[in-house]
């Protein structure tokens, strides 16, 4: 009589333990994949990169606020401003006409400075 109690006191043990460390995987992998957590990062990209538009996206995962871009065809400026933008937002941006060629826009906040560009 006694192993069986044994027996049923270790299959309870591991059923408990497998359901507290599953609760605590989980938990740290929710932690891990928010963008937010302890990472400090932001991002540009195109709207539609396939598209012909010209809408561009800046997400910010920054402690950052401040953003400075510039749209370029060429050599010749097509919009500049700036923008604020807080931490875990993001803001759709463009709707600048251009004719065709190499379109480029920069986008900086600080020191940091991306750019992306496409082929019309």
């Amino acid at each position: 009589m006694t192993t069986g109690v044994q027996q049923r006191n270790i299959i309870i043990f591991v059923i408990v333990l497998f359901l507290a460390s599953s609760i605590w995987l989980f938990s740290v992998a929710e932690k891990y994949t928010d963008p937010d957590y302890q990472k400090s990062w932001w991002a540009v990209y195109f709207a539609d990169p396939k598209g012909g538009s010209l809408d561009f996206v800046i997400e910010n995962h920054s402690d950052k606020t401040d953003f400075h871009y510039v749209i370029l065809s060429g050599n010749q400026k097509l919009k500049e401003d700036s923008v604020k933008i807080e931490k875990g937002s993001q803001i759709e941006l463009g709707s600048t006409q251009a004719d065709s060629g190499k379109i480029t826009i920069q986008v900086s906040s600080e020191e940091e400075k991306k750019e992306i560009y496409k082929n019309l």
